[in-house]
């Protein structure tokens, strides 16, 4: 078939629609946020393909692959078996690495084991096995070191705090164990205390203390740090949140970093061993391997130099093949998956993708497109859901999906060509390309700063020993190809001023199929109080997750989810409730005709005419005031979208003034009319005395930015300076910033 036939789909919020998409095409999905398109690409089209995969395996080998069943559709013809190229995290261990997970490693080991001398096995460069991991780290290439000066306040005595770490809080059980030693005294100032003092508080082993004081049975003192180093040992799990700040990761002194034991890092090619080759960013390991003249080396040699150069294709040359896994971001993970799927040979395949340019500077957007087109001319589908306009005007084939979020989306607006669309005037992306929207064009009066925030001399990751002055009360853009250090300079700001940011991410703001809308903005204890006042009984019986009310069957669900074993779980609406969540008797009660399922069946801005109370209006303002008035009240948290959860954060602290706010990547997810929203959204904030600071690609949105710190000048070693930084003006005029150029 010449293309994938979709017909009656009414999966989510699709109105039971029809669709043609060409296969072996770059076809492009646009449309608002929330507006259907992730459901077409992936809830259908993918899921289906891969359903359909599945089922031509044993029903024995179905049980351990990820159950799911067909899509609500009436008929989908044109399906190939798919591969989904997403935003998800990879493998979270450390374990795991760039090299590891594309297998260039595998091909890097093999090198060494045939061109190097002595001759070792394959096994002996794997940081991963017995024989090859350096016996510190095991083969981490880091150990953990403690910074006591986050750990201590010496200006304090035991008694006064002075172990700042919770756990070791005044009258807690670890207090009391340092206590019972008899070996400080509590009142003394920490400043005061001996070097032999310091070190047994700090660094003492393990061992029986003298008494049995507060009650302390038996009492077993180490060494703060001790005890801390056990915990954050390699081959221990039980390292928290809290303690991490206590740590600073630092290069094994044993292996420099470099993951394998000393026999090992012996072995030379060149002048360098395999750990040095693998902590090489890629660009320069590809470098190394063409350099490389040794007969053993002729037939790996090929394969090993397409995989570095996949993975320089995908836009991250600048990360090393040692780089692990759960260290990147989003964008950058999704570039690793890319890489991989370009080393395959497969056709008739079709790939579907999440916004591969996400995280992405204008300058790399090239090679992304390149590489989508490389897809498509090995014979293969590549579905995209993006809003870049580069891969949008590349692409073969365009699907825009609304015309609005939620309920006011599901529709088909415009399916054909870029050119067919540029003039179609129900296309709303159409008015973005040809910039015939108004947008926001008046000029703002240029804002003055309040105030400096200041990052002193870091060193973290890839930063160059920088410190910036970072100007509050404005719209801040953090900017620069990927790599440069961003996040790191980001993750430096929350340590160096933890008590004073707020970070706000993309990450879901709830998995909790009972979290709805009502309660995320505040209102559904107010609507449930005016139902029982209205009817003269308890507000409890309004609440789907109190017993009182919910429905017996699905507990407030509305749904009974069925286990069907190696096939995907159904779910039913409950035949019970007939899916309104509550008890029969219970919809009976009214508030302006409307029975308590009903208010949360309608959306944020009819709810706006229904509601006069003060309160209700204030939180339902939130939602209109961020572009989210199409949401449901009763829409559970789990359905949003990453672009609607973060604005759907930022509503809730709209009426906070003097916070400092941090987001990654704001736009990512966000159509040009949603990014509009947005820019409005952010300019309240600061407005309303606020920071904003923003780490960002968008042009659109660097360019409303009051001021501009650029990082780079490339990524990964070659990064990690501050540019430039100052108005738009500024960063136009510096001849060493990428941005600048593209501004």
């Amino acid at each position: 078939m010449d293309n994938i036939v979709i017909k009656g789909a009414k999966e989510n919020n699709l109105k039971n629609i029809d669709l043609a998409i060409p296969r072996n095409k770059v076809v492009c999905f646009v449309g608002v946020s929330g507006s259907g398109k992730s459901t077409i690409a992936f809830d259908v089209i993918a899921r289906e393909g891969q359903r359909q995969y599945f089922e031509s395996l044993s029903s024995q080998a179905r049980r351990y692959l990820q159950k799911s069943n067909r899509p609500d559709v009436q008929d989908l013809k044109g399906i190939s078996s798919t591969v989904i190229i997403s935003q998800d995290r990879m493998h979270q261990s450390q374990r795991s690495t760039v090299g590891t997970i594309t297998e260039t490693y595998t091909y890097l080991r093999l090198l060494y084991s045939r061109a190097g001398r002595p001759i070792f096995d394959s096994s002996y460069y794997s940081f991963n096995h017995p024989l090859g991991a350096c016996p510190k780290c095991k083969g981490l290439g880091r150990a953990m070191d403690i910074d006591t000066s986050k750990l201590i306040d010496v200006n304090k005595s035991l008694n006064e705090g002075a172990i700042l770490y919770s756990n070791w809080r005044v009258k807690s059980m670890y207090w009391k164990i340092i206590k019972s030693t008899g070996f400080f005294d509590m009142d003394k100032k920490v400043r005061d205390y001996t070097p032999e003092e310091f070190e047994k508080l700090m660094s003492a082993p393990k061992q029986r203390a003298n008494n049995n004081d507060d009650g302390v049975v038996m009492p077993m003192y180490q060494g703060i740090v001790t005890h801390l180093n056990n915990r954050g040992s390699s081959v221990s799990r039980h390292v928290n949140e809290e303690e991490m700040k206590y740590f600073n990761y630092v290069d094994c002194p044993m292996c420099q970093g470099w993951r394998l034991k000393k026999d090992s890092l012996a072995v030379l090619i060149n002048n360098k061993n395999i750990g040095q080759v693998a902590n090489m960013p890629i660009t320069e390991a590809l470098d190394f391997i063409k350099g490389i003249d040794h007969r053993n080396a002729i037939v790996i040699k090929p394969r090993l130099l397409e995989q570095l150069k996949f993975l320089v294709d995908a836009g991250i040359g600048y990360l090393s093949l040692n780089r692990s896994t759960n260290t990147l971001s989003g964008g950058e993970a999704q570039r690793v998956k890319l890489a991989r799927q370009l080393g395959c040979d497969l056709i008739e395949t079709i790939y579907v993708m999440d916004e591969p340019t996400v995280g992405l500077h204008p300058r790399d957007l090239e090679l992304v497109v390149g590489n989508l087109k490389r897809l498509r001319d090995s014979g293969n589908s590549v579905l995209v859901v993006e809003h870049d306009e580069s891969v949008i005007r590349a692409a073969d084939y365009i699907v825009e999906v609304g015309p609005g979020g939620g309920q006011k989306g599901g529709e088909i607006v415009f399916a054909g060509t870029k050119d067919e669309m540029l003039k179609s005037d129900k296309s709303l992306t159409a008015k973005y390309l040809n910039r015939q929207t108004n947008g926001e064009t008046s000029i703002r009066q240029s804002r003055k700063p309040t105030g400096l925030l200041k990052i002193e001399s870091t060193n973290r990751n890839n930063l160059k020993n920088i410190s910036v002055d970072i100007p509050k009360g404005l719209l801040v853009a953090l900017t620069g190809v990927s790599g440069a250090g961003k996040s790191s300079l980001v993750e430096e700001i929350v340590a160096q001023h933890q008590d004073k940011v707020v970070l706000v991410g993309q990450n879901s703001i709830g998995n909790n199929r009972r979290g709805c809308i009502a309660t995320y903005v505040g209102i559904f204890d107010e609507v449930r109080n005016l139902f029982a006042r209205e009817n003269k009984v308890n507000p409890s019986l309004f609440s789907f997750n109190s017993k009182s009310g919910c429905c017996p069957k699905c507990k407030g669900l509305g749904f009974i989810e069925m286990d069907m074993n190696f096939l995907g779980d159904v779910k039913m609406k409950c035949d019970k409730c007939n899916g309104k969540r509550y008890k029969p008797e219970v919809l009976n009660y009214k508030f302006e005709s409307k029975s308590i399922d009903q208010i949360l069946d309608i959306t944020a801005i009819e709810a706006c005419d229904l509601f006069n109370q003060k309160s209700i209006n204030d939180g339902l303002k939130m939602l209109l005031d961020v572009g989210l008035d199409y949401l449901e009240l009763g829409q559970t948290l789990d359905t949003l979208s990453g672009g609607e959860g973060q604005r759907l954060k930022l509503a809730s602290r709209l009426q906070n003034k003097g916070e400092f706010y941090i987001l990654d990547e704001p736009t990512s997810g966000l159509h040009f009319a949603d990014v509009e929203k947005l820019m409005r959204l952010l300019n309240k904030l600061v407005d309303s005395g606020n920071t904003v600071l923003v780490i960002e690609h968008n042009l659109e949105v660097i360019k409303k930015a009051d001021w501009i710190i650029d990082m780079g000048l490339e990524g990964g070693d070659k990064g990690g300076e501050i540019v430039a930084q100052g108005t738009v003006q500024d960063i136009k005029k510096c001849d060493r910033s990428w941005t600048g150029k593209y501004l």
